[in-house]
């Protein structure tokens, strides 16, 4: 008897145990694939790694603080100097959801592999159709601040083909409405944060507002098809947030009306 009763206690003791010790894990904003989708657009394989062939993967650690910004970068295994410092540069401009105790945020150390592969980045280039911009004078902010609009002295935009009048026009071209949303009846707005990096990129794409049915995945795939003036502040291209709307109606046939309007100042 006292045997079970102790086995009784044993057990309730673990559990008890394990309930105050539930940790979760620090996370990115982004999924792995967006967050990886990022990186490979936004790497700057530096000319001299790509002349000499150098290729391999850099395993950097940081520590995610309570805020979920990023602190301590140090290289674990490393490249050569230059791949190393693109690496840490990349790694800096992910926003991450810090790990939690008992539902209560902790810092935390963590780590993420770049691979630099030189095949693999001159391909993702070639088929990088980004338009031909003119920001390319206008200096950068090294802080890695993001800007509210507030803060900024003119607000990013997308940069169009002249074929398309504004960014709702775009979104009307060229959204297609996913099958499984058109049998299903599924309609609704789908919002996105992201943040538009000084170089014009989309990145830490997440959902604010979801309708599924595939309608995450298309507004998703739009947005990434987008590349950006990025917004600017102190006469410096700089980091900001904002908002990406996608609107999916449909018509008593069931076919896509699509009456797209931006907020956020888009």
């Amino acid at each position: 008897m006292k045997s079970a009763l102790f086995s009784v206690f044993l057990f309730l003791a673990v559990q008890i145990t394990a309930i105050a010790q539930f940790i979760q894990e620090a996370e990115t904003v982004s999924s792995k694939k967006l967050t990886q989708s990022f990186l490979n657009r936004a790497m700057q394989y530096p000319v001299e790694s790509l002349t000499n062939s150098a290729e391999g993967r850099v395993r950097v650690g940081f520590v995610v603080q309570t805020n979920g910004m990023c602190t301590d970068f140090h290289i674990i295994k490393g490249v050569n100097d230059v791949l190393n410092r693109e690496a840490i540069r990349l790694l800096k401009k992910i926003l991450w959801k810090p790990a939690t105790e008992n539902g209560k945020p902790i810092a935390s150390s963590a780590e993420m592999d770049i691979v630099f592969n030189k095949k693999q980045y001159l391909r993702h280039k070639k088929n990088e159709t980004l338009l031909q911009h003119d920001f390319q004078d206008i200096s950068i902010d090294t802080s890695g601040q993001i800007f509210n609009f507030a803060l900024l002295t003119a607000q990013p935009y997308p940069l169009l083909e002249k074929t398309y009048r504004n960014l709702n026009h775009y979104i009307n071209s060229n959204l297609k409405y996913p099958e499984a949303a058109k049998t299903g009846g599924i309609q609704g707005s789908v919002k996105l944060g992201f943040v538009v990096e000084e170089d014009g990129i989309a990145s830490n794409i997440h959902i604010l507002e979801s309708v599924g049915g595939g309608c995450d995945q298309e507004a998703i795939r739009i947005l990434e098809s987008l590349h950006w003036f990025p917004g600017i502040a102190n006469e410096k291209r700089v980091r900001s947030q904002t908002t990406f709307d996608v609107v999916f109606k449909l018509n008593e046939n069931r076919q896509h009306q699509i009456p797209n309007r931006q907020s956020g100042g888009l």
